[in-house]
């Protein structure tokens, strides 16, 4: 395994989860804003942070694990990465209905709340199983 190719997975991946936390809070943010210009240049943050950091970095990070999990032979090894790699998919969903709601501008209050929490639970999940790898 290349020490090098570990570390950049890890950092992009840190990126990606550090970009999903940042677009969920800046939803929740804009949704207090009461001047509507205010309100729109958040939006064009908010745009543009998602397809120019967040997907970027996103296919750094995909591309890295694969080829580390092709590398290593961990597709082999155990049951493990594939529950990682179901939880990845699962983030990568809730990137993109993020960034569906933030092109089409429906962004609603109570669920931009509970993304906190959801991407902080697969995280946390998904670190588990790279480092524990249970099973």
């Amino acid at each position: 395994m290349h020490p090098y190719l570990l570390s950049l997975h890890v950092t992009a991946m840190a990126l990606v989860i550090g970009a999903l936390f940042l677009q969920s809070l800046v939803v929740v943010m804009a949704l207090r804003l009461k001047n509507p210009q205010h309100a729109e240049g958040v939006r064009i943050i908010q745009r543009r942070v998602h397809l120019f950091i967040y997907y970027p970095i996103l296919a750094v990070a995909l591309l890295s694990g694969l080829w580390l999990a092709l590398e290593s032979g961990a597709f082999a090894e155990g049951r493990w990465l594939h529950w990682k790699l179901v939880l990845v998919l699962l983030l990568i969903g809730l990137g993109m209905f993020t960034g569906h709601h933030l092109r089409t501008g429906r962004v609603v209050k109570p669920l931009a709340m509970v993304v906190h929490i959801v991407i902080f639970v697969l995280s946390l999940c998904i670190v588990y199983l790279a480092t524990v790898k249970p099973f």
